[in-house]
């Protein structure tokens, strides 16, 4: 999939090439997310140059900045690559995910305010009348996922804490990217997705510590679960 670049900037402006640098980074780090650059895959810097139809340089500083997300990797004589994706991995992930998105459930259910509980009901409401990914073509699945992704960012959206918040997103979109590559979506197997959000809310509105942790935990396995009973060696492009 090619994902041209459309910007301009006046010759000499420093801040139009760092703007241009994070405009490129950004696209990598999505074509990165949703699979259309596999696991393992060299990232030549030519290639990339053609691919958005930007300049090496704005390449090269994209890439070193996705060293540090832990996207991208980079060995002497091979260059940069795509990191590749494992089990352990994955079980890594949501075991952290869970604890670390569980402290931040617990910090809003002991700190969010009425606001924020009206926020909760909105965002399951739009999530509970998005069609589930399994009854809507693939062009539709975007709907769903930034629907998802907005109601479990809503839930710990009174944590108040920046910080917590940005952790839990980079490991939001590094679960993605395995349930993305697999092809796994969160309602597969007859799962009754919408009765663990419904359960999910609840138990945070109601302010049940323990439970709404419990469920957001068994959430998350749920779908690592499924991504665990495929072939591996598929994922990571030799």
């Amino acid at each position: 999939m090619q994902s041209k670049i459309t910007y301009s900037k006046a010759n000499g402006d420093k801040s139009g090439q760092k703007n241009l640098t994070s405009i490129v980074f950004s696209h990598i780090r999505s074509d990165i997310l949703l699979g259309h650059l596999r696991p393992n895959e060299r990232l030549r810097i030519q290639g990339l140059s053609d691919r958005y139809e930007v300049g090496a340089t704005a390449i090269r500083e994209a890439l070193s900045r996705l060293l540090s997300d832990g996207l991208v990797d980079s060995e002497d004589q091979r260059g940069f690559f795509v990191t590749p994706v494992s089990r352990d991995e994955i079980r890594d992930l949501t075991q952290t995910r869970s604890e670390l998105e569980g402290l931040a459930l617990t910090k809003s259910m002991q700190l969010g305010d009425v606001n924020w509980e009206s926020q909760v009901l909105s965002a399951f409401h739009r999530l509970f009348k998005c069609p589930l990914p399994s009854l809507v073509a693939p062009a539709q699945l975007a709907n769903w996922s930034a629907t998802h992704r907005e109601f479990h960012e809503t839930l710990i959206a009174g944590c108040q804490s920046p910080w917590l918040r940005r952790l839990c997103a980079l490991l939001y979109d590094k679960t993605e990217r395995y349930r993305n590559l697999s092809g796994k979506r969160s309602d597969a197997q007859d799962r009754d997705i919408n009765a663990e959000h419904r359960r999910l809310m609840e138990a945070t509105l109601s302010r049940d510590v323990e439970l709404a942790c419990q469920l957001l935990s068994d959430h998350f396995w749920e779908t690592t679960n499924l991504i665990l009973g495929i072939d591996f060696d598929e994922f990571n492009n030799q």
